[in-house]
């Protein structure tokens, strides 16, 4: 199933998809290319997501969150080792920097395995094949952050190199013998650079035998010295001396290369562990964290949430000092939330969402308890960014229709819809029409069906269970003052966001007129709307 089919970009901002994603993103690079975690379970596969969920549960009963936050320190320390181990496996040579991060891998995996402790629910990190790779490297590192290809790996290597140090100083004797005769015929200190400069000034004579000229200029003469007869069969065998160390170390770096691609099968089998490890760890993390538990997961029809939570904004009321209200909600077919605004109805919403995605990826959920079946498709109905992508081009009610009519054309059994006051900008007696219409669509084609609406008898019409906002309780009777955020405040003080069950002739309000009077809006508006209400109601 194709993440279109399943979740399209206008119900994944709505319920929070992209929260999740960075929620339980993993801290490797192999966490990052493992799918596991983050694929779909659709009908047929209850068994498989419960038991992906469980697990999970596990892992985060097993670890705190101090112990789980150090495992996925270190595997943020994992180097990629996919781009050294794709050229070696070529016929590249293992060159100073690879050997580098395959000792700092095999490091991290090894760390990693210990801090493991032997949890079945945790695939192994690190096996005999990275202890192999650590121990062919290990005489190669130069402190935490170099390595060296050292004469201990290779006993040509050692012999070679020997033979060049011997070159390389009698080379260095003779050309100190050079300079020094140099520097005596011209009166300065023996020690030359490759090139040197003699000042015209203090030329009292021809430059002496041994000197060659390499440019002239007006106040100067660039020299170098110039090689003898004996110097230059020295020179010549120190250079042959470091061709046979360079050929030498080819060598041993193509050794150590096919030693490495030898244990292939082991490090890639590794790779694919750290990466379910890492995976598996973020979803731990996120899992203990907000306190989710394993769904039941039906192939029945219904929904069934006890205290569920929308996580992206629990978060955001915390980080604040604030306090989330959980939802408690139960149905089969259809369901009506009804309410005041800012009440909560779009946030029951998006919990019932949410739950239903993390379920369906094999999460454990931010609920007491729930209990649903594995939906094929997620949709938000209502106006949403959609709109603006067009351009503008669509009306309100025309954008929507768009969105009905594309969600309908896929709708199947156990899809869910999530119905956000729906055809809101056209007339109420169409949007009632269109609404109950869809509602008994969507049960007849299997469907479940959630809406949030301020229209009454929608619940009675369309023979759905129908919720209620509680609302706001103990409002002042005078404004807060300007401040929008102590009015904010104030107003989530009085609001009691809980949700039940609520007979269809319970008379509901929206509080509208209440949350106008504390917003400020002006008295006499306030005074006058409530009069006209009562007249109505009368």
């Amino acid at each position: 199933m194709s993440e279109l089919e399943f979740l399209d970009r206008t119900s994944a901002m709505a319920i929070g998809e992209g929260w999740l994603a960075a929620s339980i993103a993993p801290s490797s690079p192999y966490g990052s290319r493992d799918t596991i975690v983050r694929r779909r379970f659709i009908g047929g596969e209850e068994g498989e997501a419960v038991a992906q969920a469980r697990r999970i549960a596990r892992i985060a009963e097993r670890f705190d969150l101090t112990e789980m936050e150090a495992l996925r320190a270190a595997l943020a320390r994992l180097p990629d080792i996919a781009p050294t181990f794709a050229r070696l496996v070529v016929g590249d040579a293992l060159d100073d920097a690879q050997a580098l991060a395959l000792l700092r891998f095999s490091d991290a995996a090894i760390e990693l395995q210990r801090m493991r402790a032997d949890f079945d629910d945790l695939p192994p990190c690190a096996g005999d094949d990275v202890e192999r790779i650590r121990a062919l490297l290990e005489r190669g590192r130069v402190g935490s952050n170099a390595f060296y290809l050292d004469d201990a790996f290779d006993a040509d290597l050692r012999a070679e190199r020997e033979g060049f140090e011997e070159a390389r100083a009698r080379f260095e004797s003779a050309r100190g013998r050079l300079e020094r005769t140099v520097a005596e015929a011209l009166g300065r200190d023996a020690r030359f650079d490759e090139e040197f400069i003699v000042m015209r000034e203090r030329l009292v004579a021809p430059l002496p035998p041994g000197v060659r000229v390499v440019r002239e200029a007006p106040t100067y003469v660039l020299c170098e010295i110039d090689l003898d007869e004996e110097t230059r069969v020295l020179l010549e065998r120190r250079e042959e001396a470091a061709r046979r160390v360079a050929l030498a170390e080819e060598r041993l770096r193509a050794s150590l290369a096919k030693r490495v691609v030898a244990s292939s099968e082991g490090l890639e089998r590794t790779m694919r562990r750290l990466g379910e490890f890492d995976v598996a760890l973020a979803a731990a993390h996120w899992t203990r964290r907000f306190a989710c538990r394993p769904a039941e997961i039906s192939r029945e029809g219904g929904i069934d949430i006890v205290e569920g939570r929308w996580l992206p904004l629990q978060e955001r009321l915390e980080s604040g000092g604030g306090a989330f209200v959980p939802s408690s909600i139960s149905w089969s077919g259809a369901a009506i939330v009804t309410g005041p605004n800012m009440g909560g109805k779009s946030v029951a919403l998006r919990t019932v969402g949410f739950i239903a995605l993390c379920a369906s990826m094999g999460l454990p959920v931010p609920a007491q308890r729930a209990r649903l079946a594995l939906p094929p498709m997620i949709r938000w109905l209502g106006i949403g960014p959609d709109e603006e992508r067009r351009g503008g081009l669509l009306s309100s009610f025309a954008g929507e229709a768009v969105r009905l009519r594309d969600a309908f054309a896929a709708l199947s059994p156990r899809a869910l819809l999530l119905v956000d006051e729906f055809a809101r900008t056209t007339t109420p007696r169409e949007s009632f029409a269109i609404l109950v219409a869809a509602l008994h669509t969507a049960r007849a084609r299997g469907a479940e069906a959630i809406a949030a609406t301020h229209l009454a008898g929608v619940a009675a019409a369309a023979d759905a269970r129908h919720f209620a906002v509680r609302g706001l309780r103990g409002i002042p009777e005078a404004t807060v003052g300007g401040d929008i955020d102590r009015m904010l405040a104030v107003l989530a003080d009085c609001m009691d966001y809980r949700i039940e069950e609520i007979s269809e002739d319970r008379r509901e309000s929206s509080d509208a007129l209440a949350l106008a009077s504390l917003l400020g809006v002006d008295d006499e508006i306030v005074s006058r709307a409530r009069a006209i209400v009562k007249t109505i109601a009368e």
